[in-house]
């Protein structure tokens, strides 16, 4: 591919994510608002803490809290360095996360040149990553998205070089990577299970092979161990073993976390447990489809990865689907079904762009064989119009999920734009240093810059428990309240130690309650 080439399609990959970005100006939604969050507290020196609680799996013993006790550090620490050069607002966070989607044509034409596709399939598989469905917003915002998606894929593409062409550097550099994965996203774990397999194609000198990748993981993630240990005495975070326990998604926010154990979860029933697992797989070939498939094109990606299954890296890059889906569903059903694949199955992406045009190809070819069809016209045909209507899906996805009803008001902007009024509320009221108990602790953090813990999921009696233990002065209830929680949202239930202050309309014009705690234990 020439110059022009590749410069025409990053140009036109940064005019796509930019364009987003103007509409992608918060966070938009937890996770993001997390790692912004993060970045802020690295960047204003302030080290891993947060001055939030977002769930109560390692016991928090109280504001500030020891950051990244769940989600991983990296995308915090690039937004943060990017946030030092550039300034301490979401624009400068955001820049990373913007520049490594703008590359990622350069990554897909890559991996397409190295199957054989020629100058057309690779234009077409840099568009196609361009225009990737519903991942648009997404790799826009401060999430590990795009990141994850480059250091993944890299995993890949060197375990299989090394397996190939064994020596100590290449195997050194895929245990950097494969530490830099993990440090990305807990599940990036998972990249040392195709990198075993890669050791064992390798043939001799495995020992070797073993100790070059353990001493490269070990001084990428060995220092964010000796953290761990140090904060809670343990190397892995604490409290991460109870979301195995979880009997619904939203118990991932119990308190107190030590009801979550294996023997209330068994008891809940082998039927219980199998169709949790089995409604999770449903959910998660859904989401393969829809998203990394972009509805329509994934039985041309499927086409594609069987013609070229013999080459390792495609291997690999199976073997990690492989080990995803059943590690999901299995040990992590709720976790899957609920976003674990759409998040970590963009180590998969580039792969999957660079084999759709190459499975359009090959299923045109045996439609010319079987039906007689005239393959150049089809190609031109088919290939064009599967790009064209991928773009049109792009734009039309990220319009309802970025920009909504209204360009004015972006959908993308409402959670903020409720924490902004909940905010003025509460200054009204004459509060701006109390602890607030609200549904996203982070995005409240963020809009308010008061310290939130978030609401428990259980009964008024869980709701207190926390108000008393972390010393909250005010609960924010929305829509999204946990079911226990629904009759004092409703009005039929109202408490003796909370009275009802002030009710705002959020953007779809639902009630969100603040209530004033008036009996609260004393701090010691």
């Amino acid at each position: 591919m020439s110059r022009g080439d590749t410069i025409l399609l990053l140009t036109l990959a940064l005019l796509v994510y930019l364009g987003v970005s103007v509409f992608v100006s918060t966070p938009g939604y937890m996770d993001a608002d997390y790692y912004y969050a993060t970045a802020r507290q690295l960047a204003a020196g302030k080290g891993f803490t947060e001055p939030f609680i977002w769930n109560y799996l390692d016991d928090p013993a109280g504001l500030p809290h020891p950051s990244h006790t769940y989600w991983m550090p990296l995308t915090s620490i690039v937004s943060a360095g990017a946030m030092y050069l550039f300034g301490d607002h979401f624009r400068a966070a955001q820049f990373p996360m913007i520049l490594s989607a703008v590359l990622l044509p350069l990554l897909t034409v890559s991996l397409a040149r190295r199957f054989g596709a020629d100058l057309r399939l690779m234009l077409s598989a840099g568009l196609i990553s361009i225009f990737p469905g519903y991942y648009v917003p997404y790799f826009v915002t401060t999430d590990s998205f795009a990141i994850f998606a480059w250091i993944g894929c890299a995993v890949l593409l060197l375990a299989a070089d090394a397996s190939r062409r064994p020596n100590a550097s290449r195997w050194f550099w895929t245990g950097v990577l494969a530490g830099l994965g993990y440090l990305t996203r807990a599940d990036g774990l998972l990249l040392l299970l195709p990198v075993a397999v890669a050791v064992v194609w390798s043939g001799e000198a495995r020992i070797k092979a073993i100790g070059m990748l353990a001493l490269g993981y070990l001084l990428c993630t060995g220092p964010w161990f000796v953290r761990n240990f140090l904060e809670s005495g343990h190397v892995f975070p604490a409290g991460a073993g109870r979301t195995l326990w979880l009997l619904s998604y939203n118990e991932l926010f119990s308190y107190p976390a030590y009801i979550l154990t294996p023997e209330r979860w068994w008891q809940a029933g082998i039927g219980e447990i199998l169709s949790t697992r089995l409604w999770s797989m449903g959910v998660m070939l859904q989401r393969f489809i829809a998203e990394l498939g972009s509805i329509f094109l994934w039985p041309f990606m499927l086409v594609g990865l069987y013609a070229l299954r013999k080459r390792r890296v495609v291997r690999l890059a199976m073997v990690y689907l492989f080990v995803l889906l059943v590690l999901m569903t299995i040990f992590y059903p709720f976790a899957g079904a609920y976003g674990g694949i759409f998040h970590s199955g963009v180590v998969l992406l580039p792969f999957l762009w660079a084999l759709a045009p190459i499975g359009i190809d090959r299923t045109i070819e045996w439609g010319a064989r079987v039906r007689k069809w005239n393959a150049d016209e089809a190609k031109r045909i088919l290939g064009g119009g599967a790009i064209i209507l991928l773009i049109v899906l792009s734009i039309s996805l990220t319009w309802i999920r970025v920009i909504g009803s209204s360009i004015d008001s972006p959908r993308w902007q409402a959670s903020q734009q409720t924490y902004t009024q909940v905010g003025s509320a509460l200054s009204d009221l004459g509060s701006t240093a109390d602890v607030v108990a609200v549904n996203n602790p982070p995005g409240f953090f963020l809009t308010t810059d008061m310290e939130a813990v978030v609401i428990p999921n259980g009964t008024p009696q869980s709701l207190k428990s926390v108000i008393d233990r972390y010393h909250v002065r005010w609960v924010v209830l929305d829509v999204n309240h946990p079911d226990g929680l629904a009759a004092l949202y409703a009005g039929d239930f109202s408490p003796n130690w909370l009275e009802l202050r002030r009710t705002i309309l959020d953007s779809a014009g639902e009630a969100v309650q603040i209530w004033e705690v008036v009996f609260m234990q004393e701090a010691p």
